[in-house]
């Protein structure tokens, strides 16, 4: 009888980063008749803020990328603007106008999957094909992780809402840019309409003239 086998992303939150690197290791070697991983990266965020990539395994065939499927797409997110917005990156870099509320409201519910790790956290982004959730949570439970799981196509869904609202920041940071830059030249040109102007005003002093010599 063939095992119906559900598509899921999953999250691994860890309280240090030698235990998640542990975890990530047993990944690799998952060998389970209702489990099978196809991607998964370890994500560290630094304490200053700094998200780094350190490893990443992807098991989907015909894959030259290092980490590819869900996995890559979330990397993906997390890695662009939009990642910046919802916390990730160094220092507050909220600006041009967009704001944290304005970008968690733009990607809906997936602000809830995304994992919001504090300085010096550690998560791992699994995209798992499960008969079951034995493996997974048992998994959880030696390297006690707190794990979130979402159904693949839900979260696929609003991955797209995201790179919407990612490339609408993209286009009006562009256009910020643009806007500011125009508003500079018309500042020059003005400050140098004014510069020319007082110089015409300025009149030469008659040589021999006093205000006596009407008559």
């Amino acid at each position: 009888m063939s095992v119906t086998m559900t598509e899921n992303a999953i999250a691994l939150r860890f309280a240090d980063r030698a235990t998640a690197y542990q975890a990530l290791s047993e990944l690799k070697h998952l060998s389970s008749a209702t489990t099978e991983v196809r991607g998964a990266v370890l994500i560290e965020r630094l304490e200053d803020g700094t998200v780094r990539f350190p490893e990443g395994l992807d098991t989907e065939a015909g894959r030259n990328t290092a980490v590819g499927g869900l996995v890559g797409s979330l990397v993906g997110i997390l890695g662009g603007p939009l990642g910046v917005l919802m916390g990730w990156g160094i220092g507050a870099l909220i600006g041009g106008g967009h704001d944290y509320k304005r970008a968690t409201e733009a990607t809906g519910a997936v602000g809830a999957f995304t994992p919001h790790v504090p300085p010096g956290g550690t998560v791992i982004l699994a995209g798992v094909k499960e008969a079951d959730t034995e493996a997974m949570n048992l998994l959880a439970m030696r390297y006690d992780a707190a794990l979130e799981r979402r159904p693949a196509d839900s979260v696929r869904t609003e991955l797209k809402a995201m790179e919407k609202a990612a490339d609408q920041i993209r286009k009006q940071e562009a256009k910020d840019d643009r806007d500011r830059k125009r508003a500079e030249r018309g500042h020059k040109a003005a400050e140098r309409k004014a510069e020319n102007g007082a110089d015409g005003q300025k009149q030469p002093t008659p040589t021999g003239a006093s205000a006596t010599d009407a008559g």
